[in-house]
């Protein structure tokens, strides 16, 4: 069997041992970016933002104007519709403009939590190949530090400059992975919030109606 001389062998423990501190930080930068995208994506569903049947449980308490009630009930749940729907009923008398705007103010405070993953996994993008860059520039500094070299050593030079730019192309690599990852978590972070928001607009129009029912009913 005949081998390619054209094919070039790569040794990757020797390209690990290069730099084995950058490679061990990268390594831990992509473990923390699955583990967080993980997480996220075991924890933003629908059931976690608005558990079933709740939003129709609170619309017919609103409906019957047991407004204390549906009160008492969102003040109980530490989810984000139930805090959202809370600040709503608190402000019902101020009419629907003010509800809409008070529910809008609190859902983007509670949602900001959630966006602060996401936050997360960018930070990894963009840091992670500034640490691969890091390590081939510091790779190439010592690889033309010895300025004594012999002419039979020019090759060990270039040798390690390849091997100094294996930092850089793990880093995007990591950077790639955690780029994919939060396009996955942004949308579907941004279609639950859309979902459920668009829910907390409809209980809205219903917390202005019934208001407006009982002060003609007064």
């Amino acid at each position: 069997m005949t081998t390619n001389p054209n094919f070039v062998s790569i040794n990757l423990k020797e390209v690990v041992l290069a730099s084995p501190t950058i490679y061990a930080i990268l390594f831990l930068m992509s473990v923390a970016a699955l583990a967080i995208w993980l997480y996220s994506m075991s924890t933003l569903t629908l059931h976690h933002l608005r558990p079933k049947n709740f939003i129709n449980g609170i619309s017919q308490k609103i409906l019957d104007q047991r407004f204390d009630e549906a009160l008492s009930t969102c003040q109980k749940e530490e989810h984000f519709a139930a805090k959202v729907l809370q600040v709503g009923i608190s402000t019902r008398k101020h009419g629907l403009q003010t509800v809409l705007d008070v529910m809008k103010a609190e859902g983007q405070r509670c949602g900001s939590t959630l966006w602060q993953r996401l936050t997360l996994l960018n930070d990894v993008v963009i840091v992670a190949p500034m640490f691969g860059l890091l390590g081939t520039v510091v790779g190439m500094f010592y690889a033309f530090y010895d300025m004594n070299r012999s002419v039979e050593s020019i090759s060990q030079v270039f040798d390690g400059l390849g091997v100094a730019v294996g930092t850089t192309v793990a880093g995007l690599i990591v950077a790639i992975l955690a780029m994919v990852l939060h396009s996955i978590l942004r949308f579907r972070l941004v279609r639950l919030l859309t979902y459920v928001e668009n829910e907390a607009l409809q209980v809205a129009s219903l917390i202005s109606h019934a208001t407006e029912k009982t002060g003609e009913e007064a």
